[in-house]
């Protein structure tokens, strides 16, 4: 086994299929590329509709290749000449809905795909896994006696039982109430890395990859538009597309001074070193909720148009005199009135400008 070589790679991957009218192909995934190293967890973020269902389903087997092809451990599994059958892949999933069988116990669930293994084997080798997603008191227990965050851990655990080299997830948080899902995805990385375990997910909620993953591809209509950390998908978003899907922001006019530096309604903001836009060039900034600081000292004053309560803070729109509408994230203490005028000023630490 090569340890620098890729688990998983998809060179130039092409997924469609035939129109009903018979006229051709409806193309779903267009020339998408991406490499995963193992014991990595990657994310493909989208909106529904973008491809990032159809890519997983590729990678399992079951969704034909039209171009490209898909390697696990340097080896071709999917093509548009080779198709090898999923249950040869070793790739487990994790469906959407858990897919747990009712009529099962949990180890009878996490147990189900080591049959082949004698009887005593299949038991220590599940029970060994429940220890390792902390279910071990729950083994005589069936699925509708368990939260939504137990059965998702059963079904990882039933996933992970065979030694797959890799694990798909499939929107795993979507049915979980929306305030376990930032939880919950972080106890699944630990539950992961723990266990150098190799994962590809999906998902439409971007907190939910910010808090697993190592590396988020962002799709738009079938096509990857970037693929990077989540931290630079966040502060160097390489599209306005990318900067408009990640976080909470607007797009404000600036124009390009002397020194590096950009002109906004707000103030002046230092660009970075490779910036170079000439100056007098008219660009759109992106300010984003945590760039607009609450300063009750500020002679800088923008009115609360709307505030949305999150617990540790507020998200507040707000309106300048000029009507330049901003979001802003505000200590939740600092519970100001719709309507009501507050300070503001400018904390950018990453200057993202795009053409206008």
């Amino acid at each position: 086994m090569n340890e620098t070589q890729p688990l998983l790679s998809l060179e130039h991957v092409r997924v469609g299929y035939p129109r009903l009218d018979g006229r051709g192909w409806l193309p779903i995934v267009e020339d998408l590329s991406l490499s995963l190293a193992r014991g990595d967890i990657a994310c493909l973020l989208g909106p529904s509709g973008c491809g990032k269902s159809t890519i997983l389903r590729a990678i399992c087997g079951f969704e034909a290749l039209q171009e490209g092809e898909i390697k696990l451990s340097g080896k071709i599994v999917s093509s548009s000449r080779i198709q090898v059958a999923p249950n040869l892949r070793r790739v487990g999933m994790v469906f959407q809905d858990f897919a747990l069988f009712p009529h099962l116990n949990v180890l009878g669930n996490v147990i189900f795909g080591l049959r082949s293994l004698p009887v005593h084997t299949q038991r220590e080798v599940g029970l060994a896994w429940l220890e390792r997603v902390s279910l071990a008191d729950k083994a005589d227990a069936y699925p509708h006696e368990l939260s939504g965050g137990q059965q998702q851990r059963v079904a990882l655990a039933r996933a992970m039982a065979p030694e797959p080299d890799l694990i798909l997830l499939d929107e795993p948080f979507s049915s979980l109430d929306i305030d376990l899902r930032e939880r919950l995805a972080a106890e699944m990385r630990d539950i992961l890395k723990s266990n150098g375990v190799t994962a590809l997910l999906v998902t439409h909620d971007q907190f939910e990859a910010f808090a697993l993953a190592d590396h988020i591809g962002v799709m738009s209509q079938g096509r990857m538009v970037q693929w990077d950390t989540p931290y630079d998908l966040y502060h160097e978003p390489s599209s306005r597309y990318v900067a408009d899907f990640i976080g909470r922001g607007v797009f404000v006019p600036g124009t390009i001074q002397e020194g590096a530096t950009v002109e906004i309604e707000l103030g002046r903001l230092q660009l970075d070193n490779d910036h170079h836009d000439p100056v007098g060039t008219v660009v759109d900034v992106l300010l984003r909720a945590d760039d607009i600081q609450h300063d009750d000292t500020s002679p800088l004053l923008a009115t609360v148009l709307r505030k949305t309560f999150r617990g540790a803070d507020f998200l507040y729109t707000l309106r300048l005199d000029s009507g330049l509408e901003l979001v802003a994230y505000v200590p939740s203490h600092h519970d100001h009135a719709v309507g009501e005028k507050i300070g503001i000023r400018l904390g950018v630490d990453h200057v993202v400008t795009f053409p206008k």
